[in-house]
C-alpha cells in the first residue's frame, strides 16, 4: 500500500476530477511543465512547502499527522480572471471542505489558506486561486501507509 501522502494527494485529484468542477478532468498531480492556454480552466494537486508535521505520541505507539496539500484553480486571464478563479476555489471547497469527504478518513480535511496570484504575460496570462488544505491523521510507528 501506498504512504498515507499518497494517498491523500490521489485522492484529492480523483473526487476533484469527478465532482464535475469547472476544470472537469484537468485535474493534476505532481504537475512540472507550465500549463498551456488550451488546458485551462485547470486544477493543480501537490504537496504544500509546509510539507508534513509528525507529533510523536506514545498512547497505543500512534504518531499525529498533519499533511499541508496545495490545490491550485487556474485559469486564463480574462476581464473577470479573479472571479472565475475565485468561483473554481469554491467549487473546490464545497468538494474538500464537506465533512463526508473521506481521505484520509471522514472529515479529516480542512482549509487553512488561500491566496490569489497571477502569472505570466499576453495568451499566456493566467490567474490561480491557491488554497493550503491540511489532512490530518494517525499512523502507528513503522506503518505510514495506514491510517486510522
Amino acid at each position: 500500500m501506498a504512504h498515507v501522502q499518497q494517498q491523500i494527494l490521489e485522492g484529492v485529484q480523483a473526487a476533484l476530477a469527478a465532482a464535475g468542477t469547472d476544470a472537469g478532468a484537468r485535474v493534476f498531480l505532481d504537475r512540472l511543465d507550465p500549463l498551456q492556454p488550451n488546458e485551462l480552466p485547470a486544477l493543480l494537486v501537490e504537496e504544500a512547502p509546509a510539507g508534513e508535521t509528525v507529533v510523536p505520541n506514545t498512547v497505543n505507539g500512534l504518531e499525529q499527522r498533519a499533511y499541508t496539500v496545495l490545490v491550485t484553480a487556474v485559469v486564463s486571464h480574462r476581464t473577470e480572471y479573479g472571479a472565475q478563479a475565485r468561483e473554481l476555489g469554491l467549487q473546490v471547497e464545497k468538494v474538500l471542505g464537506i465533512p463526508a469527504f473521506a481521505v484520509p478518513k471522514a472529515g479529516r480535511a480542512r482549509i487553512v489558506a488561500s491566496r490569489m496570484t497571477l502569472a505570466g504575460e499576453g495568451d499566456r496570462a493566467m490567474a490561480a486561486r491557491e488554497q493550503a488544505w491540511q489532512f490530518t491523521y494517525f499512523t502507528r510507528r513503522g506503518a505510514p501507509d495506514i491510517a486510522s
